[in-house]
Order: structure tokens, then C-alpha cells, then sequence
């Protein structure tokens, strides 16, 4: 009798799966836009790197003349938000920045070179002569211990110069070329040479201003900002003369109100330094007062000071 052997289990053989070959990602035919300024990865309207816009075409003119109207007339612009504070609330921006709140405002170098930038811009294309030179009359009798006589600037060979005979040929250049135009080319290369001496005179008022207030001692940096803030306030003003002069000049009928609106201004600007002097530095009244008078005596000097070196250096550019 045969034995029947248990079955085992049967291998079964499935036929492999066959999957289907996926290929590798395509690399992307265009390269991901770059930032124009810093050349970082663009993934938005803005640089996420340097803020630059990310559409950096070249405007139309149109375009640059809405720009041009948004900026000014924008109700959050920091131009006029700082003006308005600058002009009605004197020390205030000085005191803004001190105390860290920057943002709402243009930084005071910035405001400075605005203003000053517009002053000079509008002094440099005023016509101003003066008689800088005045000679003697020539029809009167010479009188003994006045000195040399001087009736045009040919008499100017007749000066001796001992130390430096080199000059008397400078100044007697010079000389004619105020005569020529009466002065008009000297006040202009005065008015250019003067935006520059500023980065002098400010720095060292600033460094006088700074010894009246030694107790309590305030930084250097905090002069300085004080002076570059009231001097913007002051550069709006002389804008305002300057206008006012002109007008005058083109129309004589307004002769009176344009004296009557530089004296108002003048002692505008009086009152406002002394009341940005009480905000900033917190004295009492009668101590800044009695620190402003100083000021006004040291501020005269130095200020006449540099205006002689200005149209000395002025007239020898001629």
C-alpha cells in the first residue's frame, strides 16, 4: 500500500511587477529673478535683502510726475510732518531725536541740506549789487595824515607792500573786476563759497555753545544736532526774506510790506531760538536768556568772522 506523502506548500511564482520608470524633475528653463541692487533671490514685490522694488523699469514721464506729486502731498510724508514741527514747535525735533523717535521724521542732516540747498539755490539766481568799494572824491583837496588817496584802482600801484609786493597787482585785478559789475560776481562767488564754509562755522558754534551749558554737561552730538535744527529753522526764514525782496524789487508797491515782514521775521527768529534753548537744554527762563544774549555776542563774532574770510576768499577768485 503506498504511503501518501503530505503536500507541501507550493510555490507559486508571480511574475514580477514591472513599475513604471520615473524620470527626474526637468530643471526649470528660466532662472528665478535676481534683485538689480544686491543680486539676491526676488520672492516678492520687494528685495527681502537690500527693500529695492523689484520692477526697477525707467518711468515714464508721467510716472515720474505722479511720484513727484505723491511724495509731496502725501498726507504721511515726513517732509511736512517734520516742517510743521520744525516751524511751530521750537527745540521739538531736537528733542524727538534724543528721545529714539526718528522715523516719523527726516533726519536732520537731510532736513539742513534741503533747506540750505534751496536758500542758496535761490540767493545764487537773486541780481545783488552793492557798492563794495567806495573811492575817494577825486575833486577835493588832499588833506594831510589821512593816508594814501584812492580815487580809482589805478592808485592802488601807488600802495607800497613791503612783505609781498606780489599782491599789489592781485588786488588791484580784483579791484576792477568789483568796479566792473558792482560787486555782482563777488556777492555769487560769496553766496557758493559760503554754503561751505557752514560745515565749518556750525561745527565750531556748536563746540562754543557747548561751554555756556558745562553743568549739567550735554554731548558734543547734541550741540551740534540743536544747531543743525535751529539753523533749518533758520535757512526757511532767510527763504521767506529773500522772496519777500524780491517781490519788492519787482513790484514797488509791496516796498512796505516786505520791511514790515523782515522785521516780524527777524525777531521770529530771536524768540524761537530762545524758546528751542528752553525746551532743549531746560534752564529757567531768566538762565536762558542771560545764556542766549551770550550766545547772540559769541555767534555775531564768529559768524562776521567767517563771512570776512568768505569774501576775501571770493574776491580772490576773481
Amino acid at each position: 500500500m503506498n504511503s501518501i506523502e503530505p503536500a507541501g506548500p507550493r510555490e507559486v511564482q508571480l511574475p514580477e511587477a514591472t513599475l513604471p520608470e520615473v524620470s527626474p524633475p526637468k530643471a526649470s528653463m528660466t532662472a528665478p529673478p535676481h534683485c538689480k541692487n544686491c543680486d539676491a533671490v526676488l520672492l516678492g514685490r520687494y528685495c527681502a535683502n537690500c527693500s529695492q522694488a523689484a520692477d526697477v523699469h525707467v518711468p515714464s514721464t508721467m510716472e515720474l510726475v505722479h511720484d513727484l506729486l505723491e511724495g509731496l502731498t502725501h498726507s504721511d510724508s515726513r517732509l511736512w510732518r517734520t516742517l510743521t514741527l520744525l516751524w511751530f514747535r521750537p527745540g521739538k525735533l531736537t528733542q524727538e531725536f534724543v528721545a529714539g523717535r526718528r522715523v516719523a521724521y527726516l533726519p536732520p542732516f537731510r532736513l539742513y541740506l534741503i533747506l540750505s540747498i534751496v536758500f542758496f539755490l535761490i540767493a545764487s539766481f537773486t541780481d545783488v549789487r552793492v557798492e563794495v568799494i567806495r573811492f575817494d572824491d577825486a575833486t577835493k583837496p588832499v588833506t594831510t595824515g589821512n593816508g594814501p588817496r584812492l580815487t580809482s584802482c589805478q592808485d592802488i600801484n601807488s600802495l607800497e607792500f613791503t612783505t609781498h609786493p606780489e599782491w599789489k597787482q592781485r588786488i588791484q585785478h580784483t579791484c576792477e573786476a568789483i568796479v566792473r559789475d558792482n560787486g555782482n560776481n563777488l556777492v555769487h562767488v560769496a553766496i557758493a563759497t559760503m554754503s561751505k564754509a557752514m560745515f565749518i562755522f556750525l561745527p565750531l558754534i556748536a563746540f562754543l555753545h557747548m561751554l555756556l551749558y558745562w553743568r549739567p554737561r550735554y554731548r558734543y552730538a547734541e550741540q551740534l544736532l540743536f544747531f543743525i535744527h535751529v539753523h533749518a529753522f533758520y535757512f526757511s526764514v532767510a527763504i521767506v526774506m529773500i522772496c519777500a525782496i524780491n517781490a519788492a524789487h519787482a513790484w514797488p508797491k509791496l516796498a512796505g510790506v516786505s520791511d514790515i515782514l523782515e522785521t516780524l521775521l527777524g525777531w521770529c527768529v530771536a524768540i524761537y531760538t530762545l524758546i528751542a534753548m528752553r525746551r532743549v537744554f531746560g534752564r529757567s527762563w531768566a538762565g536762558t536768556l542771560f545764556k542766549a544774549v551770550l550766545l547772540f555776542f559769541v555767534y555775531s563774532i564768529v559768524f562776521a568772522l567767517t563771512l570776512a574770510g568768505v569774501f576775501v576768499y571770493a574776491g580772490l577768485q576773481l
